[in-house]
């Protein structure tokens, strides 16, 4: 089961992967801590993992308090660690500056959560970690600010890279395979769909 829920002043979408025993794991809790505990516990869920796309401030703002709570285990790419440290680089200095201070576990390659087989594929350029998370078993991508509807992340803030970016989506567009894709902001879409009408996949 998929639960989607907005959080936070950039309307950053968190997914909670749930199975049959119950047990859940979060990708990109943002903000509102509390919401997503309220769920935990009306659904009498156990919360196994916090799974972080990027270390961007409206992704990682909860981390914090559900670390506290739960003391599960979060995984990232190794080069989101530095960014989820810094308020320059998290961007929080936008809003209110904060830095990650729960221990992240780097990952890069694959593993298994709760019986999903998860795939951490690198795709940098929005920043340094970037990564888009793969649920084999469930055909679904979780894309954080990778790809979105149309569209994708923008790659001007600190730690970005327009030739990063260029050769992400080449690896996206060369995936011989489609998938339900979930993004960080906006609406679900899929592989097949943004090859054939986002635009930066078509260039």
């Amino acid at each position: 089961m998929l639960k989607k829920f907005v959080l936070g002043q950039l309307q950053t979408n968190c997914y909670m992967m749930i199975n049959d025993k119950k047990e859940a794991f979060i990708v990109d809790p943002g903000d509102n801590g509390q919401k997503i505990r309220h769920y935990l516990t009306e659904n009498g869920l156990e919360l196994t993992a916090i799974l972080l796309t990027h270390g961007h401030f409206d992704h990682i703002g909860a981390v914090d308090y559900l670390y506290d709570l739960y003391h599960c285990p979060i995984y990232a790419h190794k080069e989101t660690i530095e960014i989820a440290e810094d308020p320059f680089l998290n961007l929080s200095t936008m809003s209110s500056p904060m830095v990650l201070s729960a221990p992240i576990t780097p990952v890069d390659g694959n593993m298994e959560i709760n019986g999903y087989q998860i795939e951490w594929l690198f795709l940098p350029g929005h920043c340094k970690g970037s990564s888009m998370i793969r649920v084999l078993n469930e055909n679904i991508i979780f894309s954080g600010d990778v790809l979105f509807k149309g569209s994708i992340g923008r790659f001007d803030f600190p730690t970005s890279s327009r030739h990063d970016t260029k050769q992400s989506l080449k690896y996206i567009k060369e995936l011989d395979y489609d998938a339900v894709v979930y993004p960080g902001h906006g609406e679900d879409t899929t592989l097949n769909n943004e090859k054939l009408y986002n635009p930066y996949l078509r260039k």
